[in-house]
């Protein structure tokens, strides 16, 4: 299915995920199985296998970031290409005000990318 669903999300292309888990603080996971890695992140890995020396915070507490930002939440994404068997995108949530939160933006401002 996971290929099935990346060939259908094309480059410049907009798409719904509903984020049902969160991987790490770049990568997460949609109800239609698509996989999501975030625009312009590049956070450690969690097996510690590789750290970057820009991300301040750790891999878990980048992930765990992420999950509070759109865990279970609805997203707007805009696909940028493909990565690893992952559609990578430019995503955002709303606010309860009815702003939106640009989830790649708020991990860097977060110093957890």
């Amino acid at each position: 299915m996971l290929l099935a669903v990346l060939a259908l999300v094309s480059t410049g292309q907009t798409f719904d995920c509903r984020v049902t888990s969160v991987h790490d603080g770049d990568t997460m996971r949609c109800a239609d199985g698509t996989r999501v890695r975030l625009q312009g992140i590049d956070a450690n890995e969690l097996d510690g296998s590789c750290h970057t020396t820009y991300a301040q915070l750790s891999a878990s507490a980048a992930r765990d970031h992420l999950s509070g930002l759109a865990l279970g939440k609805p997203a707007q994404c805009l696909s940028t290409g493909k990565s690893y068997r992952r559609v990578t995108a430019w995503c955002a949530v709303a606010r309860p005000n009815g702003s939106a939160i640009d989830l790649s933006c708020a991990q860097v401002a977060a110093g957890r990318q």
